[in-house]
């Protein structure tokens, strides 16, 4: 025979309510569910914070705040924005920036060098404009992010790549390219990259 306790019942109501309070806010009657394209944004912003926690960039991109560069997906910069602006990598806060062409990517002057740069560059335009993106950051220590869909190959020059997997975002990992860069890849996110 089973004994409950007060403790033990007031545990059990709390999680029947919890859940369907949880339940509720996600029908139509309690706020708005999320579409497919906001769960895609939130597990691409989650991946590229880690992105940025989990890598290492040369010192002399360690000062400075630590900019993360969307270009061409507004509802992945503001949930960035909103989800993660202001916490910090290592010593660095950082910043999400949304950019609009390639020139915003050029660096001032020497002395300013930090002031603009780029940690990590998601981009999810395709053609010209993502191989100009690319080839105009071939030489710096920007870990390029690309989302190109799952038949086209990972952009040449790109160190990661988003795709869609049976509703699953996974992603692919250009070692060679990542070290050209001058990036050193940590573990965990090498141990969750796929090959294709």
């Amino acid at each position: 025979m089973l004994k409950f306790s007060a403790r033990n019942i007031y545990l059990i109501l709390f999680a029947i309510v919890t859940t369907a309070s949880i339940s509720w806010l996600q029908t139509e009657q309690g706020g708005p569910k999320l579409d497919e394209a906001n769960t895609i944004a939130i597990t691409k912003a989650s991946f590229l914070f880690q992105f940025a926690k989990s890598n290492d960039w040369p010192n002399d991109k360690k000062q400075g705040n630590f900019r993360i560069g969307i270009q061409g997906n507004t509802a992945l910069y503001n949930f960035l924005v909103e989800k993660y602006s202001g916490q910090t990598i290592g010593s660095q806060l950082l910043e999400i920036v949304e950019v609009s062409d390639i020139t915003s990517l050029s660096e001032t002057t020497p002395n300013q060098a930090n002031n603009k740069f780029i940690h990590v560059l998601y981009i999810e335009s395709e053609g010209d404009m993502l191989t100009q993106t690319i080839d105009f950051t071939k030489d710096k220590p920007i870990m390029v992010v690309t989302s190109v869909s799952g038949e086209t190959a990972m952009p040449e020059g790109a160190v990661v790549n988003f795709i869609v997997q049976t509703s699953r975002i996974r992603y692919e990992l250009d070692m060679e390219n990542a070290l050209k860069r001058g990036l050193i890849v940590g573990n965990r996110i090498l141990s969750w990259a796929i090959t294709r």
